[in-house]
């Protein structure tokens, strides 16, 4: 009877214990519907720019061209003959502080000092100081010159043997004795005597883009000096003009003589009017010719105004 007990009470506390599982038993996860595009949900999170990776346009503007129209003008240099015993200069296109001062054969901070220039800019038409204040401009040596005139068979030609007796004493002055040789008649100026500087042709007159005449002649032609005055450069230091020679003749004029094949004088050397001072060439040019400039305060002016025709 104990025993039927027993296994009755077993079986009540089976059935109490399936009972209570049963009643706390944890319901199921609920489930939700998702989508395939979770992944690219979260690369769009990431990704600012869409599922896909960003990729620039490819219609990117073109590279900026200059306007065909468009030129570059070359800056061309001014170093055309001074009167290095000048104490002014007035601007002219091409000028620069560095080839103003090599013209005048001073320094760039002279030039810039003497015109209180902070800088190297200077305008057209300026007037610069190219001595110090207080500068004199040399007088020149005075020659007292003996001449005799032989006549010869041609009526355009004149010989003269001339030598310098008196001459002011200078370091740099040479005392020569030369012939002079007169190249057709002779024109009196604003007190100078001109002549032709050579014989020949005129290739080229003055004005327009010409600062002064051209000759034309055979290689080795003499070239003459146009007046009487003082050799203040002879050398080939100026681009255009080749072998180039530069006579003062006083404060106001002076004339060069470019593209010489030889020069026959020395600077600081006097020379008077007919004088031979080198002989006619193509250096810097494209033919044999003779460059001749006549300058007034620096400035070009018409040779044929000057010197006979």
């Amino acid at each position: 009877m104990l025993k039927k007990n027993v296994i009755r009470s077993s079986w009540c506390l089976l059935v109490l214990a399936l009972g209570a599982c049963t009643i706390f038993k944890q319901p199921a996860a609920p489930t939700e519907t998702g989508s395939s595009n979770a992944g690219t949900a979260a690369t769009t999170a990431d990704n600012p720019y869409g599922a896909p990776p960003y990729t620039p346009p490819t219609d990117t503007p073109p590279a900026y061209t200059p306007n065909a129209g468009a030129t570059a003008t070359g800056y061309v240099g001014n170093y055309s003959p001074v009167d290095i015993n000048a104490a002014t200069h007035t601007v002219q296109r091409g000028d620069t502080v560095y080839n103003i001062s090599k013209r005048y054969q001073i320094t760039q901070d002279n030039l810039r000092a003497w015109n209180n220039l902070a800088d190297n800019n200077i305008r057209l038409g300026q007037v610069l100081r190219v001595k110090p204040a207080g500068y004199v401009a040399p007088a020149g040596s005075k020659n007292i010159t003996t001449t005799v005139t032989t006549p010869v068979s041609t009526a355009n030609v004149t010989t003269t043997t001339s030598t310098t007796t008196t001459t002011t004493p200078s370091s740099s002055t040479t005392v020569s004795t030369s012939k002079t040789v007169s190249t057709g008649g002779v024109r009196s100026v604003s007190g100078i005597e001109w002549q032709r500087p050579t014989a020949g042709n005129i290739l080229q007159s003055f004005g327009g883009s010409s600062k002064g005449i051209d000759y034309g002649g055979n290689a080795g032609q003499p070239i003459m000096a146009a007046a009487s005055g003082k050799v203040v450069y002879a050398g080939n230091g100026l681009r255009g003009y080749g072998n180039l020679i530069i006579v003062q003749h006083n404060q106001t004029y002076l004339t060069a003589y470019g593209n010489n094949q030889s020069i026959m004088v020395k600077e600081g050397q006097q020379v008077k009017r007919g004088q031979q001072i080198a002989t006619m060439g193509s250096t810097d040019a494209k033919r044999t010719q003779l460059h001749f400039e006549l300058r007034e305060n620096g400035q070009p002016q018409d040779p044929s105004r000057y010197i006979p025709m």
